[in-house]
């Protein structure tokens, strides 16, 4: 029943426009990543089999600060490989992939070994919650998020139980992270998942 439920969801979620816009992700920041995945994870390997989807914002209002800021590479933490995300959505719903859906990012501790990343640009303005409400209430960006995310879905059977939010990660069955970090990001309500599950 479920492998049919799936298969009906992958036909009827085809994929969406993609700008490809990769930073640079080469064979050194591949070692870095998988570095730190042995540190954190327990396994040296930069290859990601997808099983969570991570909904965040950008905490800024501009696409290219945040493409800067994901091919920087600067230390997070104080480690490298730094921050990155798979895809960055536009509040015109302009849908960017960064880095490949086989490569791990590092954008959200104790999933990046499981998860895919989608930053959708949105400053922080009166708080998460208020933030996560401009993007459910824009209709081209959150619109694109969705078609992003069935897409996701269906070519990895992904359940709409495992499509989180940043600020909801730590409580996820397949968090897991040996150095003891935990996030403290508060973008993506648990309420505005629920939010934005409903829509899927």
């Amino acid at each position: 029943m479920l492998a049919a439920s799936l298969a009906v969801l992958a036909l009827a979620a085809p994929q969406p426009t993609i700008v490809h816009s990769p930073i640079p992700y080469g064979a050194g920041r591949r070692a870095q990543m998988a570095a730190y995945s042995r540190r954190h994870y327990g396994t040296a390997s930069a290859k990601l089999h997808p099983r969570v989807i991570v909904l965040h914002f950008t905490a800024n209002n501009s696409y290219s600060a945040t493409w800067n800021t994901f091919a920087s590479n600067a230390p997070n933490r104080g480690e490298k490989p730094g921050t990155c995300s798979h895809f960055v959505i536009e509040k015109n719903g302009r849908i960017h992939q960064l880095v490949p859906l086989g490569v791990r990012c590092r954008h959200t501790v104790g999933l990046n070994h499981v998860a895919i990343g989608i930053e959708m640009v949105q400053q922080t303005g009166q708080g998460a919650h208020w933030a996560d409400q401009q993007i459910l209430h824009r209709p081209k960006q959150i619109n694109a998020a969705l078609r992003l995310v069935r897409w996701l879905q269906g070519r990895y059977h992904i359940r709409n139980a495992d499509v989180v939010g940043h600020a909801t990660a730590n409580s996820h069955r397949l968090f897991k992270d040996l150095e003891g970090w935990r996030n403290d990001h508060v973008d993506w309500q648990a309420v505005d998942v629920r939010a934005f599950r409903r829509r899927l």
